[in-house]
């Protein structure tokens, strides 16, 4: 009542999409499809008078603003993203759970069904969404519209039942890291918990106890709370099993729309794997960052090599224009990657992409080699290489030409502050995990490392509201070298908290991982390519990135 009430409430917009001058926004469509549905909900508990208090204020500052706004060709009508599934979507939900006592209910759904329809084109072949992981939570938006199209057209086949919405699912379950954390790419919160309860609809719409097992287990925190989404009182099935992958999801994964995320895990653990390495060859088409070719690292429920996601305290004002790398999180330095000269990556979705991935022998681990030479204008090469040795090492190869005389940098993003020596060496612990890490060049350039943190800096320091972004300090490690080529290798090694991983020694000009454990690994890299041994296997990654040759 307090929301339909013009002297209690009265915006029905965001505050900063205001000066845009368009009627109707997010929170047009978000506020009308709530307020619809908790009148289709309580209609027959509701006098006469309480439901056209409410129908006449859901005319008042949600219908008719979205209508007006129709003849200004908003881009929520144009272009395929979250505003499209929120306001139009939103405002067709509002249609439907009106009926009968609103004139315009049935113009409301027939506007939105060809746009929610076409809006499913965007994903890829596999379900990949074209934004990131943490934004993909916006799928719920149209889960919850055909969830509301099957409730009054019983008759016709569930929609949910169909693609992409189960395949959605199997990519977000790849890149769900355990209880309440997602990949954190592009503009997503590390520390959120992800929206995944949409996913019980879909289970429900296909009788999948592993999508149901989505949509509960990865919303939990350390304790198995659960959040609760009050639309689960529809989407929810009680009888449907929620259960962990199995057989059908192989541990390792990798997707080659958007922006080509790949992850290879040991296990499919509920409370998240020993060790799992994600990472991405392109960019999203939406609230992309210049990651292609970002490469993460978590052990044991906690991230170790990260993605900083998004500015803590919310978009600047700012953030979409020509100063957007004045803010760290959305510039190539705040991610783990290799820069020339520190120039920033080109505006361009999808630049990087895959040159040859699969299995190593004798289930010795997996490898993703890829291209990234059209995200560096001064480059005339650039690959990269990354090599999940199981259960927990991992070799990441940066191989860069230059088109002149450049300065390499190197960065890698710790969850905690730590000092390389002077050989590349670190190591740490944080949570239930520890990471032991080197860095080591091939040829005759000099490389020196160093350790920093982030801040944002005046004028680049604000929301879009005025008020102070979080400092947070992210700490992060540099491998500095100079030359007209480049080619360093990383190695890391992961355990539990209390395992006391030594550090990595060179031997003979091999990087050399020497467990109790799990045994030893030697890494060499050379003109060839990286010569590998590990308790399973040998071979040699040709870094040409033509073709792979090993020998067990």
């Amino acid at each position: 009542m307090a929301l339909c009430d013009p002297e209690i409430w009265v915006e029905w917009r965001d505050k900063s999409h205001v000066h845009l001058g368009i009627p109707a926004d997010l929170r047009t469509g978000w506020i009308s499809r709530d307020v619809a549905i908790a009148y289709n909900w309580l209609r027959s508990s509701l006098t006469k008078k309480q439901r056209q208090r409410i129908v006449d204020g859901l005319d008042r500052m949600g219908i008719q603003p979205f209508l007006k706004s129709l003849p200004m060709n908003p881009q929520w009508m144009q272009r395929p993203t979250n505003w499209m599934t929120c306001v139009v979507g939103g405002m067709g939900i509002c249609g439907m759970s009106l009926g009968r006592d609103h004139p315009a209910a049935a113009q409301l759904v027939h506007i939105s069904k060809p746009k929610m329809a076409a809006y499913l084109k965007i994903f890829g072949s596999e379900g990949e969404f074209n934004e990131s992981p943490g934004y993909a939570g916006s799928i719920m938006l149209v889960v919850k519209y055909y969830s509301a199209l099957a409730c009054i057209e019983s008759d016709e086949p569930n929609r949910l039942a169909a693609f992409p919405f189960p395949q959605a699912a199997k990519w977000i379950q790849h890149l769900a890291l355990g209880p309440k954390r997602l990949a954190a790419f592009g503009d997503s919160h590390p520390d959120a918990s992800p929206f995944v309860a949409h996913y019980a609809a879909v289970a429900a719409a296909t009788n999948n106890p592993v999508i149901q097992g989505l949509a509960q287990h990865y919303r939990t925190d350390s304790q198995g709370y659960v959040a609760p989404d009050v639309y689960e009182l529809i989407w929810f099935d009680p009888v449907l099993p929620a259960k962990k992958p199995g057989e059908e999801y192989p541990r390792y994964a990798t997707f080659k729309a958007h922006a080509a995320c790949f992850s290879s895990r040991t296990d499919w653990k509920i409370s998240g794997p020993d060790c799992v390495v994600y990472g991405k060859a392109g960019r999203e088409p939406h609230h992309a960052h210049p990651d292609a070719g970002q490469v993460c690292i978590d052990a044991h429920g906690s991230r170790l090599i990260t993605d900083l996601g998004l500015p803590a305290g919310g978009y600047p004002a700012d953030y979409f224009g020509r100063t957007r790398y004045e803010y760290y999180n959305a510039s190539v330095l705040g991610h783990n990657l290799l820069t020339l000269d520190d120039q920033e990556q080109p505006d361009t979705p999808s630049a990087g992409h895959y040159l040859s991935e699969g299995l190593l022998p004798n289930e010795a681990g997996v490898y993703w080699l890829f291209d990234l030479s059209a995200c560096h204008p001064r480059a005339t090469r650039i690959t990269r290489a990354v090599i999940h040795f199981l259960p927990g090492v991992i070799a990441v190869v940066d191989d860069a030409h230059a088109r002149g005389t450049t300065t390499f940098r190197l960065r890698w993003h710790t969850i905690k502050p730590v000092k390389p020596t002077a050989a590349g060496v670190f190591k740490f612990t944080a949570g239930g995990a520890s990471l032991s890490a080197r860095m080591q060049s091939h040829g005759r350039a000099k490389i020196t490392f160093q350790s920093g943190r982030h801040a944002y800096r005046a004028p680049y320091h604000c929301n879009r509201l005025g008020e102070k972004l979080t400092q947070r300090r992210e700490p992060y490690v540099d491998a500095l070298s100079s030359g007209i080529n480049a080619r360093i290798l990383s190695a890391f090694a992961t355990g539990r908290s209390n395992a006391r991983l030594p550090a990595w020694t060179e031997e003979d000009g091999a990087l050399v991982f020497r467990h109790s454990g799990t045994g030893n690994y030697i890494l060499r890299l050379d003109r060839l390519g990286l010569h590998y041994q590990t308790p399973k296997t040998e071979g040699i990654l040709d870094l040409s990135l033509m073709h792979r040759s090993s020998n067990a």
